[in-house]
């Protein structure tokens, strides 16, 4: 019989501010090091199993007691008590500031995930003004990737922050990511606000293969092989 959320609350005790948040995964746990102000960046590749890895993540901490607030288009049919789930299209960091500031029904957030982070819109205070192109011959609007750049600095939240996003082709797992991708892709610009950032591509039905694009200690390209079925049971 599985176990209830009840009894498994039990023998898995909240983690301590500095302890890092658990994943399904346990190698996983390790890589992304979820603690206290942290952000950390999980890239995957599109239309595969592990592109919803932050919505699995989510459901997986609430389900042990976790209170998690995901931000996602895509919500899961159901979920435990301790998840707050968000769909706005385009949160903006002020939005999310504040969302933490009066969180719902007082459920104080302990992990915030957010599914496909380039969706992020920058507060209305970094949008340029009108310009005169006259007086002003210089000037060039922001890019898509310096407004994404922006938006993720201006989260200023505690608790652990998980930002995911995917890529269309194969992960290169022997190159930089700004070898093989535009230098304006969301996943390089991820790796200018978070460390760590962990490229993931399955390799076989149990583990893929891992890529630390940076990791806490500002070292580029260590690999790691993470268990993970390529079936993953929901949590209960």
């Amino acid at each position: 019989m599985p176990e209830q959320p009840a009894e498994r609350n039990a023998a898995y005790p909240l983690p301590a501010p500095r302890a890092p948040i658990p994943t399904p995964w346990p190698q996983l746990t390790a890589a992304l090091d979820l603690v206290f102000r942290h952000k950390a960046g999980l890239i995957t590749q599109d239309g595969t199993a592990e592109a919803r890895a932050g919505q699995d993540i989510a459901l997986h901490c609430a389900a042990y007691g976790i209170n998690t607030l995901l931000f996602t288009t895509t919500p899961p049919a159901t979920a435990p008590p301790a998840l707050a789930i968000e769909t706005r299209e385009h949160p903006t960091p002020d939005y999310i500031n504040n969302r933490l500031l009066s969180p719902a029904r007082g459920q104080q957030p302990q992990l915030v995930v957010i599914e496909r982070y380039e969706r992020l819109r920058p507060d209305p205070r970094h949008i340029p003004a009108q310009y005169d192109p006259i007086d002003d011959l210089d000037y060039e609007p922001p890019t898509a990737a310096e407004d994404l750049l922006q938006s993720v600095r201006d989260i200023r939240i505690e608790v652990p922050l998980l930002l995911t996003t995917t890529v269309s082709p194969q992960p290169q797992m022997t190159d930089p990511l700004d070898r093989w991708l535009h230098h304006d892709h969301p996943a390089v610009t991820l790796t200018d606000v978070c460390k760590p950032v962990l490229l993931v591509h399955r390799t076989a039905d149990q583990t893929v293969e891992g890529r630390l694009e940076i990791n806490p200690q500002g070292a580029s390209g260590t690999r790691l092989t993470i268990e993970w079925p390529a079936t993953q049971a929901a949590p209960k």
